[in-house]
């Protein structure tokens, strides 16, 4: 029998977004914003960063930092998203002793009994910022606001949301990704350690999570705490308690925390309401963010332009060649998240679920609602990139009120048409590697020609020489497909070390040589580009790459039905990658009427001892299923990923529930950030 929820619908928690925006902006106007990237990244999803100053009336926003100040603006708003306390408390010292504010507000998404105390620690805090005022008369506002996660889409069943604000780091140096590729390792191999300990000494659930929490260090125990604290604001903003599954080792110490949480004790104690909570971890199945692929018009957009800075969800966007005729340089690149009015938003949720080519037609058609069409351009045109550039360019030239009153509809028709013009050599060599990927994935267990490691080697070896600035393939391109093939299929992508060893050279060669200033992947992060190219051993740089590569397939390995991500086909004996999301909600769907044959998702109780409980679980195999409801128990499914997603996950999970018959289920898929293939190369390349 179904929970039902009628409180709850994606149009309640737009509603309840818009106006908390709303509200943050009344409080804006003649002030300086001062705010950390997470709520950036916020506002820019939901509204738009620029409508902090053309709506809120703001003077200017500048970054949480104790290197800016005020100069002689009076007024000033502070957007915290880490724990008032420690270095923050410092930096807002900072600013406000080398500005001349009189009046300061604070907006904080943690709530005072956060710190376990009252609102004492408010009421200290807004002493101590008129001391550093230098008046007691001015005025200072502490002010708590729930900002639990940003909904993208709004459609009738599945829907896409992010939630940027679960993250404390002041450090934006692979923000969202806390626990990198070598810690991974090490909390796998405790988990496995402390499975053999279960099962043959005398050691304790609580020894386990003991040792387990002795693997992380201080900033990435605050950092376990910030997603939980978001999780748990998430289900507040709800009214709902939870049943919660996990998939992977981030997921079930996130899961025990949550579990162990005050907070959210009273709150399953007190909400009416019933969800089901999916916690994945993306290392579980990263060859989905090495995919090279056109599924969705985001992801394209995502893995070809360049991110608005490394921990970024926006894209630059190039503008020149649609605002001068020559190809001016000097001008400033947009960017694509623009949810300001309905036509841009509708648009930015159809390109996160469609093909380039499904959503053409539509693109133009929107296209000519701003810029109508002449009586000579009326005659039949044949739609593809070229002749959407033409229409921007003729609606800027006849009517530049309208072309700028519409700009940013057109920063996101520009960014369509980059990753659309089969003309520019990076989108040739980006469907050649679809292709290449495809015929690659087909025959990827094929024992009877060269192995997968000889056939990356042939075709990049001879693409990599490629001396001329025309050439459209780098070192980042094989490395992807590396994490890729190594994350399917492990070792088994080669037949004898001579192989890997040759890959290894021309890796070793391709960081030592010129073409890497080329390589934009790479040189978009220029901590990350110095990195690689001041390393004093590339040999070992390389041999520690490839450890990581060999261990990508291992984290499934206990796994008893999700094991592999490679599907053979019946009809014609070719391989296809089969994404472990959609493995998991099949089987979801899949043993609705039989939940016994739920498998790999361990259900965690409310008292439930983390990481133990996984450990039981693990040594039998995952099929406990006494006392154990089945996810779609619930109207409302929540599924999050630990560690970024994909628009094109959010499309498989999206036709999977749509198919089944499943009446009035609910779902929302997200997590933190969305993941690329840049933040991919940075998290396996250290």
């Amino acid at each position: 029998m179904t929970n039902p929820i009628n409180m709850l619908s994606v149009d309640n928690i737009l509603n309840y977004q818009y106006e908390l925006n709303d509200k943050i902006l009344k409080k804006l106007n003649k002030s300086i914003v001062f705010a950390d990237h997470q709520f950036l990244e916020w506002f820019n999803l939901t509204i738009g960063i620029d409508k902090l100053i053309k709506k809120a009336g703001a003077f200017n926003i500048k970054k949480f930092s104790s290197f800016e100040n005020g100069g002689h603006n009076l007024k000033a708003v502070f957007l915290i998203s880490q724990p008032l306390k420690g270095l923050v408390i410092e930096i807002i010292k900072d600013i406000l002793t080398s500005s001349n504010f009189q009046f300061i507000t604070i907006i904080t998404n943690l709530h005072p009994n956060f710190y376990g105390i009252s609102k004492d620690l408010f009421d200290q805090l807004r002493d101590d910022c008129l001391i550093w005022m230098s008046n007691a008369n001015y005025t200072c506002d502490i002010i708590y606001e729930k900002f639990p996660f940003a909904i993208l889409t709004n459609n009738q069943e599945t829907n896409l949301f992010l939630n940027p604000l679960s993250s404390w780091s002041l450090n934006t140096e692979n923000l969202y990704q806390f626990v990198s590729i070598e810690e991974y390792n090490k909390l796998v191999r405790q988990e496995i350690t402390d499975l053999h300990a279960l099962s043959s000494t005398n050691s304790t659930v609580k020894d386990t999570m003991h040792n387990l929490y002795l693997a992380l260090s201080e900033s990435q125990l605050n950092e376990f705490q910030a997603i939980t604290n978001s999780l748990n604001e998430m289900l507040e903003n709800l009214d709902a308690k939870d049943d919660c599954y996990t998939l992977g080792v981030l997921s079930s110490i996130i899961a025990n925390e949550l579990n162990q949480s005050s907070d959210s004790k009273l709150r399953r104690k007190n909400s009416p309401n019933k969800v089901t909570l999916l916690l994945i971890d993306r290392n579980m199945d990263i060859s989905m963010n090495a995919l090279y692929h056109e599924e969705t018009v985001f992801d394209k957009m995502n893995n070809i332009l360049l991110n608005l800075n490394p921990q970024s969800n926006d894209v630059k966007v190039d503008l020149r060649n649609f605002l001068f005729e020559n190809n001016f340089k000097s001008i400033l690149p947009g960017n694509y998240f623009h949810a300001s009015t309905e036509r841009c938003d509708n648009l930015i949720q159809v390109f996160f679920s469609q093909k380039p080519k499904e959503c053409m037609l539509d693109v133009y058609r929107k296209l000519c609602e701003v810029f109508p069409l002449s009586e000579s351009g009326k005659k039949a045109v044949r739609i593809n990139s070229e002749s959407i550039k033409s229409q921007i360019r003729n609606g800027m030239k006849s009517n530049k009120k309208v072309f700028s009153e519409n700009l940013d509809l057109v920063q996101i028709l520009s960014a369509y048409c980059q990753i659309s013009d089969p003309q520019t050599p990076r989108q040739q060599s980006f469907d050649k590697l679809i292709s290449f990927t495809r015929n690659l994935t087909q025959n990827l267990l094929d024992k009877d020609g060269p192995s997968v490691i000889s056939r990356l080697y042939a075709f990049f070896s001879e693409k990599l020489d490629q001396n001329d600035d025309k050439n459209s393939y780098f070192v980042s391109d094989l490395i992807v497909m590396l994490i890729y093939v190594y994350g399917l299929i492990g070792e088994e992508c080669f037949y004898g070390v001579e192989e890997e060893e040759r890959i290894k050279k021309l890796l070793i060669n391709q960081f030592q040589s010129k073409n890497l200033e080329q390589d934009a992947k790479i040189k978009s992060d220029l901590d990350f580009f110095n990195k690689i190219k001041d390393h004093e051993n590339f040999t070992q740089l390389v041999d520690t790459f490839f450890q990581n590569l060999k261990n990508l397939k291992n984290y499934r390995k206990h796994l008893k039905d999700k094991r592999e991500l490679i599907k053979q086909n019946e009809s014609n004996n070719n391989y296809s990658y089969k994404p472990l999301i959609s493995q998991v909600c099949e089987n979801i769907i899949d043993t609705a009427e039989s939940p016994e044959q739920l498998t790999d998702l361990e259900y965690k109780t409310s008292g439930s001892e983390g990481l133990g409980n996984l450990l039981k679980s693990f040594k039998m195999g995952f099929m406990s299923t006494s006392n154990k409801p089945h996810p779609l128990n619930n109207d409302f499914i929540i599924i999050y990923i630990i560690g970024g997603i994909s628009s094109y996950e959010y499309k498989l999970v999206k036709e999977i529930f749509n198919q089944g018959s499943l009446g009035e289920k609910k779902v929302l898929i997200g997590s933190s950030h969305f993941y690329n293939q840049d933040k991919l190369l940075r998290h396996l390349i250290n």
